[in-house]
């Protein structure tokens, strides 16, 4: 059949098709805006990028290692699967995209890519910056990354999803630093914008920021400020940032989860706003924030590890580590409904450094018009308070003021010294329900313990007591108290579980930050670990810094407060210390807790074998070691060979480094339960140096077993990889008689037993 409308369809089909999906290529460097903008005839400047006519499908690309100055204004938009791209070629650094031209009399924009009204744009593979110097006469106390606004209004219903939305933002691989305004030094903290990415009366749906890196930014680094839905924000860096890694209000629907915030509300440099938590929501409904990292907040106000601001719905924290945050660890304020954190852990949080809030548990009727905030839920999250960095000891504040609040199965441990709401304690809350929580240690409120009558006051059993990072906080195989003693209650629900971007987020938990599996409709333990309970303490390989090779004019100081009174002193470039031939059994994930004396923050940096160095800002400690400092410990994750390994130090005062394995303590870690005698077995208990181990098992033949032989006090002998439980084989002939200990791990499961050698 011939079609009536041959033309038409001739038309459809060349708007479907047509799209010029051209490339364009951008070069600094080499290139000329007389060219053709090919990669071999690049154009040059940012003033004709503005110029071109963009079409769907069509990408920009920057050549690496050159710097692009002057605004980018988006004026065309992508379309459904025909984004429009900005990204990078070539080889080396990432090429640097700046509005601002330095300090030269030519004002400088108020934004580098400015965005109005568009949308189907991706951003990947760039570093963008905007550090204002030269006034445009107006907005001097602003500066941004990237700036979306879309001018439309807010409709007479009040929900900005009943107007059409703009869709489709990616943010990939984007690095963004150096975004300061001219001069906010008299703008009022919260009138202050700048930002790296900033979305403002957005009405935008589906937008993806993902494995980018944040610094060095006088406020925030991302901030959904208005009219954002279906939001997904995971794997980025914020580190040294003025105010707070991210903010998201008035949006719906934002999933936040594996971002990293460090030295958030930071005054490093004096143009910083210096207050912010590493992450929070205000005015917003539907907001996941899981499995993300906030250490060493800082701030007179706020400045906790993530917190609820006020007039929230549906906000569910889980499976965070928080740690020395100034304003505490669950601020929620006023006028919120159905706020959940659970299976969280916090370390340290809660102090006074920088006019911190010092408020440890921290629920407020803080409002517009104060009110206070219904069904706050607080349950089954580890709680640590010990000794800072400067190595002062934890006096927090608990301050509650809610309509209902639950506070269910949860764990405060202090050091014997550290107190708890002694400072200052306040409980203004209508309906409080507590119950099988878990104090012990130090000073607690009596009042605040008196809430629970079936509290719990011994001793949970840490494998690592005052550890600086979660793995320390799993609980030992005879941490009766805890393993299977939590209260078994109903959940509160969040409605959006299994929907849209929350398609992998169940209501009820399902896991706990360490991956072992949750029921708390059944048998659960008390606090943020619900494993079987680990069966030894960790093993630590200690290293002196003064038994390394010194380099570059490094020098061995005494330090009366060290181990061995003895310190390696590398702070200036160009010093080192290596130590060398560190003996690794098994290769894989550890942890290196470095011990330094350094009374302001330090860029230390750690090369491992030879390869990539890698840096860190190190928080400061009480004091040089000619001060009577006392060394503090930093842990960093890395990745040992095995064998022998050598590590590069640089950036501190260095007392000693310690080694243990991290490989079950990640974020990413599986469910390893504990399998029982039915399970699997030793042939024999009792055999002699003669003798051959062997496991025996009904249903696990096909899996890959790993086995490991410890002495009593915890030395690995030996450490085996077979292919299934049948080839599991060791011959005893290198053991000396006595009790040893065996673990296997079988496919997900890890079995373990003693036996006894003659």
């Amino acid at each position: 059949m011939i079609s009536k409308y041959p033309f038409f369809l001739l038309l459809v089909l060349i708007m479907c098709q047509g799209y010029g999906q051209n490339n364009y290529y951008f070069s600094s460097s080499i290139g000329n805006d007389s060219n053709t903008g090919s990669q071999t005839d690049p154009f040059q400047t940012i003033s004709k990028l503005n110029s071109l006519t963009l079409e769907p499908g069509d990408t920009i690309y920057f050549k690496r290692g050159d710097i692009f100055e002057g605004q980018i204004t988006i004026n065309y938009s992508g379309a459904e699967s025909l984004p429009i791209v900005y990204d990078s070629y070539g080889t080396g650094a990432l090429p640097i995209l700046s509005g601002s031209n330095g300090n030269n009399g030519i004002a400088d924009p108020v934004s580098t890519i400015n965005i109005v009204g568009k949308q189907y744009l991706e951003f990947h593979n760039l570093q963008i910056e905007n550090e204002r110097f030269d006034s445009t006469g107006a907005d001097d106390d602003k500066s941004f990354g990237i700036y979306f606004i879309s001018y439309k209004s807010l409709p007479g219903s009040g929900n900005f999803e009943d107007v059409a939305l703009f869709k489709h933002f990616r943010f990939t691989n984007l690095v963004f630093q150096n975004i300061y305004s001219l001069d906010s030094s008299g703008t009022p903290f919260n009138e202050i914008r700048s930002s790296g990415i900033h979305f403002f009366n957005a009405f935008v749906n589906d937008m993806v920021i993902e494995n980018c890196h944040f610094t060095n930014i006088e406020r925030v680094g991302i901030w959904l400020r208005k009219y954002v839905s279906d939001a997904i924000i995971k794997n980025n860096d914020f580190v040294d940032l003025g105010g707070s890694g991210t903010i998201i209000s008035n949006s719906k629907r934002v999933l936040y989860e594996k971002n990293l915030m460090r030295f958030s509300g930071s005054d490093r440099d004096s143009r910083m706003t210096g207050r912010g938590s590493g992450m929070w929501v205000f005015g917003s409904d539907d907001v996941v924030a899981q499995y993300n990292i906030s250490q060493h907040a800082r701030g007179a106000g706020d400045s906790s590890g993530m917190h609820v601001d006020y007039g929230n719905t549906n906000i569910l924290f889980q499976y965070n580590y928080s740690e020395d945050s100034a304003g505490g660890f669950c601020e929620t304020l006023g006028n919120n409904n159905n706020v959940i954190w659970r299976y969280n852990v916090s370390i340290n949080d809660g102090t006074t450094d920088r006019g911190g809030k010092n408020r440890l548990l921290w629920v407020s009727d803080y409002a517009f018009t104060p009110k206070k905030s219904e069904n706050v839920y607080i349950y089954n999250n580890t709680i640590y308070q010990g000794t800072d960095y400067v190595n002062e000891m934890s006096d927090s504040e608990i301050l509650l003021k809610a309509s209902s609040l639950y506070f269910i199965n949860n764990i405060i441990y202090l050091e014997p010294t550290a107190r708890l709401g002694e400072t200052a304690y306040l409980f203004d809350v209508d309906t409080p329900n507590f119950a099988k929580n878990l104090f012990w240690g130090g000073t607690i409120k009596t009042e605040f313990k008196n809430l629970d009558a079936t509290r719990v006051e011994v001793d949970p059993r840490f494998i690592a007591t005052g550890r600086r990072h979660f793995s320390g906080y799993q609980i030992l195989y005879f941490g009766y108290a805890v393993l299977g003693d939590a209260l078994s209650f109903t959940e509160p629900v969040f409605p959006l579980a299994g929907v849209g971007i929350f398609s992998e987020i169940t209501s009820n938990v399902t896991e706990d930050i360490y991956g072992n599996p949750v029921n708390l409709s059944s048998s659960a333990n008390i606090g943020a670990y619900n494993g079987s309970g680990e069966s030894n303490y960790p093993e630590v390989t200690t290293i002196e810094a003064e038994s390394g090779t010194i380099e570059g004019g490094g020098t061995e100081i005494d330090c009366v407060n060290a181990s061995g009174g003895k310190a390696v002193n590398v702070i200036s470039s160009g010093k080192s210390v290596y130590l060398e031939n560190i003996n690794i059994t098994m290769g894989g994930l550890y942890m290196v807790n470095v011990h330094y004396a350094n009374p302001i923050r330090s860029s230390f940096k750690l090369t491992v074998n030879n390869g990539e160095t890698e840096s860190y800002l190190l928080p400061e400690s009480d004091a040089y070691c000619y001060q009577s400092g006392n060394p503090t410990a930093f842990p960093v994750i890395c990745n040992l060979n095995t064998g022998s390994n050598t590590l590069k130090l640089e950036g501190t005062v260095i007392d000693k480094i310690e080694i243990f394995s991290v490989n079950e303590s990640t974020l990413d870690i599986m469910d390893i339960p504990f399998l029982n005698g039915n399970d699997v077995r030793l042939e024999r208990m009792v055999l002699t140096c003669e003798d051959t181990l062997k496991l025996i098992s009904e249903n696990q033949n096909e899996n890959k077993v790993e086995v490991s032989i410890y002495d009593l006090t915890g030395a690995l002998i030996i450490h085996e990889k077979f292919f299934s439980i049948d080839d599991v084989a060791l011959p005893l002939n290198t053991l000396s008689s006595g009790v040893k200990i065996i673990t296997a791990r079988i496919g997900h499961h890890l079995f373990v037993d003693k036996f006894i050698v003659r």
